[in-house]
């Protein structure tokens, strides 16, 4: 019986682990991981749409031949500026939404950690409670058996 109580106190530890920790931090590192590939993704982007702009415009100096080129390299600088301006603001908006979108999972996931482990922690409270209880009695008992056993020496 001893061996069997020991055998499901493990079983339940390792529950318990696994549901107030290991869980969790499968679940945290799989949010990490779908952070940092939004984010790689958006660096990406950012990155093929400045070396676009980049190279339109160095392709465009090259062109440059009279002072009508030049005028027309120009303003095409000021439009290249004007968009590179909105891509940083778009691309600035995607980091601060995937970061906002992480922060929140994270901390979903770890308010349900801190729940379960309080939960956990209640249970194993009062199993350890109702084990002190019956320990008690079955001290209670043996006490009253002495006892017994004493008068009835003591009667002899």
């Amino acid at each position: 019986m001893a061996n069997t109580n020991v055998n499901q106190n493990v079983e339940q530890a390792q529950q318990q682990f696994a549901s107030v920790f290991a869980g969790p931090a499968r679940s945290i590192a799989g949010k990490m991981l779908d952070y940092t590939q939004k984010l790689t993704n958006v660096q990406r982007e950012a990155f093929d749409t400045y070396s676009e702009i980049g190279f339109r415009q160095m392709r465009s100096a090259l062109d440059i031949r009279n002072s009508e080129d030049l005028r027309s390299y120009m303003e095409e600088q000021q439009d290249a500026a004007k968009k590179v301006g909105e891509q940083m603001k778009s691309d600035m908006e995607k980091v601060s939404s995937i970061n906002q979108e992480f922060m929140q999972q994270s901390q979903e996931v770890t308010q349900d950690a801190m729940q379960r482990g309080q939960e956990a922690a209640q249970q194993n409270m009062e199993r350890g409670q109702q084990k002190l209880q019956e320990v008690a009695k079955e001290g209670e008992k043996e006490v009253d058996k002495a006892a017994q056993d004493a008068k009835s020496t003591s009667k002899k």
